[in-house]
């Protein structure tokens, strides 16, 4: 039924649509241009807002455009950042960067960033390959590390009224020792869906894709498959991109300095395997998300978001309606759905510092609070962070502080499929629940074209241990906790993992980079069985995609 509605609303407002864009994939390197430039200069008309991503190509570019007048203060490396932007959204921009002098015998690479385009009176097409070769080194992976990527993405737009999108590569690589014992462990792969393995050797399809138009000039909507993100932090307590890509439909209305967004979503609950090795066939059980977020630009520097979540079991009719209060909903059917709810924030300081947060709330009951008993009904997470652009006056050296906390049980739920959680993987913090974690990043960019990233990521949490379920696995029935009293984080096996990355970046032409980076990992368990150390490196040319990341 919500498949049909999805189509329904696609075409009763189709006729109503007007010029539309597509939408920027969710890239922390290519979103953290975008935050330089919003934290440097503001938001003067009020009105953009970046904590829901992806973001539309046409925003970003009017965003650009209003800034043009700042381009000749700008250092060299945000000149070419902001040439880079201009023009990888240049339909929108007009961008008069991107005429490319140097084309591939006059056919491939007209624009510097598109390796083929075709345009018409009625139609727009860009295609890009899509690529990712690494090879590396893991003692404890018994084997040499590599990545064998291939694939390709197309956008475009029919009758200036009608955007599309769609991705598509298959992978085959060999993962770090650390990652694969997750998925072993887990039962799910990092930011994928579907796998296959041989041995040591990996198998991965992944697509994504969708139709967005314009119901009216201040409503667009977005039905299709792919990933969301929520947030300005390298970690989101809302909405990250951890999972696999799911079929969703979104309403985004923008009024003023209001922004309000639903999101309706068809997600895996779990999966049916063949064996060890990999998932099978079948029809796997779904479940479905309904959310949404409204925003308000309360000042140019100030932006706060409200939010509230439910996962059910049923496509209720009643989530569908777009301003309702779920919850209220929720309790009216008498239905047994999981809610959340919280709220994020974002201040930019002086054009040098932003400081960013997010509450969610899962339950809570303040007088147990106020005890002090550890009571684990009260189920919540929190994220600060601060970033710090051009640092001690440093042209282009961006610092970052990160701090994440979720009590036990938080996005768990009395029935293991109602949980925050999409084929098998959580749908916010990678670590899921029971954890406190640090974070510093630095990125510094001596050269226009050289990018050179460090961080360290510092958490602790609590591990399960002989069938106890301590809060931190969201597969978890919330009825097998260990008590109603004395719960605290990272109650179970207490565990530190550290992990320490240095990477470099190099932009070869628009897009294709070469990556060198080498990850220090330390995992310190009570169980000196769990505890593993390892040092890794990695060296990769990457095509229009993001780094493959898996920092936990």
């Amino acid at each position: 039924m919500k498949k049909l509605l999805i189509l329904l609303v696609f075409m009763l407002t189709q006729a109503f649509a007007s010029a539309q864009s597509t939408f920027i994939p969710y890239n922390r390197d290519y979103y953290h241009l975008i935050d330089r430039f919003q934290i440097k200069f503001g938001n003067p008309d009020n009105f953009l807002q970046t904590t829901f991503k992806p973001l539309r190509r046409v925003d970003l570019a009017n965003f650009l455009l209003g800034m043009q007048d700042q381009y000749e203060t700008l250092s060299s490396q945000d000149q070419f950042n902001y040439r880079y932007l201009m023009n990888d959204n240049w339909e929108w921009t007009n961008s008069p960067y991107n005429e490319n002098e140097k084309s591939w015998w006059d056919l491939m690479y007209n624009k510097k960033s598109d390796f083929l385009y075709y345009g018409a009176e009625n139609f727009s097409l860009r295609i890009n390959p899509v690529a990712d070769f690494s090879i590396g080194n893991d003692p404890d992976a018994g084997r040499s590390l590599y990545t064998n990527t291939r694939g390709i993405e197309v956008q475009g737009m029919i009758d200036d009224k009608i955007g599309f999108y769609t991705f598509m590569t298959t992978t085959q690589l060999v993962f770090p020792n650390y990652v694969r014992d997750f998925i072993l462990t887990k039962q799910a792969a990092p930011n994928e869906g579907f796998w296959k393995r041989d041995a040591e050797v990996y198998d991965l399809t992944h697509a994504r894709g969708y139709f967005t138009f314009n119901a009216t000039k201040s409503i667009d909507i977005q039905a299709g498959y792919d990933k969301k993100f929520i947030g300005q932090g390298l970690r989101s307590m809302i909405f990250s991109d951890f999972s696999s890509p799911f079929l969703f439909g979104q309403i985004n209305t923008r009024l003023g300095k209001f922004q309000y967004t639903n999101l309706f979503g068809q997600l895996t609950s779990d999966i049916i395997f063949a064996n060890s090795q990999s998932p099978g066939d079948g029809d796997y059980p779904k479940k479905y998300l309904s959310m949404h977020r409204l925003g308000v630009n309360i000042t140019k520097s100030f932006e706060l978001g409200v939010f509230e979540t439910i996962i059910s079991e049923e496509a209720n009719i009643n989530y569908f309606n777009p301003i309702v209060f779920y919850r209220a909903i929720e309790q009216q059917e008498g239905s047994p759905d999981n809610s959340l709810l919280g709220i994020d924030f974002n201040y930019s300081h002086k054009g040098k510092f932003q400081f960013y947060g997010q509450f969610i709330l899962d339950e809570f009951v303040i007088d147990a609070l106020r005890n002090g008993e550890g009571d684990w009904r009260n189920k919540f997470g929190v994220q600060l962070g601060t970033k710090y652009i051009d640092a001690f006056s440093i042209a282009n050296l961006d610092l970052q502080a990160e701090y994440n906390l979720a009590r036990p049980y938080v996005y768990a739920y009395e029935t293991p499929t109602l949980s925050y959680t999409n084929y098998r993987n959580p749908l916010a913090h990678p670590l899921g629940a029971n954890f406190k974690e640090l974070i510093l990043s630095a990125r510094y960019q001596p050269i226009n074209k050289l990018h050179v990233t460090g961080k360290i990521i510092r958490s602790t949490f609590g591990e399960d241990e002989n069938g106890l379920n301590y809060g931190g696995n969201l597969l978890s029935t919330t009825d097998d906790r260990i008590g109603n009293l004395g719960n605290r984080i990272g109650q179970g096996v207490a565990t530190t993992n550290t992990y320490v990355e240095l990477s470099g970046s190099y932009m070869l032409i628009q897009n294709l980079f070469v990556d060198l980076r080498t990850i220090y990992r330390n995992f310190d368990s009570a169980l000196a069985s769990r505890t593993t150390s390892t040092f890794i490196t990695m060296l990769s040319l990457r095509w229009n995609l993001p780094q493959r990341q898996h920092e936990f």
